[in-house]
């Protein structure tokens, strides 16, 4: 019976003095989404948003989770329930930098089946 299990954490970082943070993963297989989570080295005031990229096109991506943070430092966002991707779907996390204060981490952690 197959089992799930965990791959290597993917992680990105972004000075918001510099720019916002958008990064989009290249997993290219199919996976299951275990965990995003975000930790900024300082509290931020700023909108973060963790969305499905379709394979299939901009029409096809949905937000998984979306978030305003105020004065705070994480966010971390498991789904409730199985979190399909199939191959080609991508997850990106974005952040805004309308404060450009700090810096953010992101880690994501995807499982599949031996």
């Amino acid at each position: 019976m197959p089992k799930d299990f965990t791959k290597p954490d993917i992680t990105a970082s972004q000075d918001l003095s510099e720019d916002a943070l958008s990064y989009t993963t290249s997993i290219g297989r199919k996976f299951k989404l275990a965990e995003v989570a975000v930790h900024a080295s300082v509290p931020i005031t700023e909108t973060i948003t963790i969305t499905r990229d379709s394979k299939n096109g901009a029409d096809y991506d949905h937000i998984l989770k979306s978030e305003d943070l105020a004065s705070e430092q994480d966010l971390v966002f498991r789904p409730q329930g199985e979190c399909n991707f199939e191959a080609g779907d991508e997850i990106k996390v974005e952040c805004t930098n309308a404060n450009l204060t700090g810096t953010v981490k992101i880690t994501i952690k995807t499982m599949e089946k031996s």
